[in-house]
């Protein structure tokens, strides 16, 4: 039975939050049926903590691992992982549906979206003296793409952290940042190219100190949000989640406040929160985290204030 709530909007599936996982689950959503998509976005940039990062994704036996020949296995990573993760911690069948639809849908993003990885050949496992561990190629990293793919929305893209930057402007790969931080052969060649071709794009320096390549976590971004302008999925920034609606014991849609105004938006299909974490809410902090502890301490975008998940404790 359809709510006879009074909405402002209606939408098919309302996604909370605009990292990777808000993004990729407003293109399943879309690529699944469910072609009237909306993400909203509290802060004025989009990204989030994904775009922050160093964009790498864990997820053995991909793809890219396979065509470049690693060799590897869903049972040799349940060896790793069962001595870092107890059955209390993770189910059984949870660990299994992970290293199951992991490399699926790497396959489903990258055979319908715009999303591409590269693998890391020597990026290790943390603990790589364990049984199943691997020194390379489970771990991935955007490819990287041109800022002026988005449009005009690149001005809106949030930054990957400033030590992934060469000269603080020019975005690097986990590649790269090996090859130049660790001084390794022919690492002057690669960072006088990148300087090259930061000072030689005359048409993009008059538009943004930033160079135009996007790299790691920001280009996952970036690709996520192009592959969404292709189906015209709508983007709201400034849009903060305020309640989630339940009717009769069901999710029917989400209050929000939008540059100051309260909305009420209709999801007849489903909400999607993927709003990110607390570790802006000293709060929250002190209640879930070992003490002593700090918001000052994290690197994560200042919008993480544990929204979604008090909302999700609420119901």
């Amino acid at each position: 039975m359809a709510s006879e709530q009074n909405w402002d909007y209606s939408f098919d599936v309302v996604v909370v939050g605009s990292g990777n996982g808000g993004m990729t689950a407003a293109l399943c959503s879309y690529e699944m049926g469910c072609k009237d998509v909306l993400v909203i976005e509290k802060s004025d940039l989009f990204g989030g903590t994904s775009s922050i990062s160093g964009g790498g994704v864990w997820i053995p036996g991909n793809r890219y691992a396979r065509a470049a020949g690693a060799e590897d296995s869903a049972e040799k990573a349940k060896t790793y992982l069962r001595q870092l993760i107890t059955e209390e911690e993770v189910p059984e069948y949870q660990l299994d549906a992970f290293l199951d639809n992991g490399p699926k849908m790497v396959d489903f993003l990258h055979e319908r979206t715009r999303m591409r990885y590269v693998t890391l050949e020597h990026y290790p496992d943390y603990y790589t003296d364990l049984d199943g561990a691997m020194v390379g190629h489970r771990s991935m990293e955007p490819e990287t793409i041109n800022a002026d793919e988005l449009g005009e929305e690149w001005r809106r893209l949030r930054r990957t952290h400033p030590m992934m930057h060469l000269g603080g402007v020019i975005g690097f790969t986990q590649v790269e940042a090996a090859l130049l931080v660790g001084q390794q052969p022919g690492w002057w060649k690669t960072a006088v190219k990148m300087l090259l071709n930061y000072v030689l794009d005359i048409p993009w320096r008059l538009k943004d100190k930033y160079a135009r390549r996007l790299a790691t976590g920001c280009a996952g971004v970036a690709r996520l949000r192009v592959s969404m302008q292709d189906r015209d999925i709508p983007l709201w920034l400034n849009t903060a989640m305020t309640r989630v609606v339940d009717e009769g014991g069901k999710v029917v849609g989400v209050e929000v406040m939008r540059e100051g105004k309260p909305l009420r938006i209709q999801a007849r299909r489903g909400v999607v929160l993927a709003a990110g974490g607390f570790e802006h809410n000293q709060e929250m902090r002190e209640q879930y985290l070992p003490k002593p502890t700090s918001a000052g301490w994290s690197a994560g975008t200042r919008d993480n204030t544990g929204d979604a998940i008090r909302e999700g404790i609420r119901l």
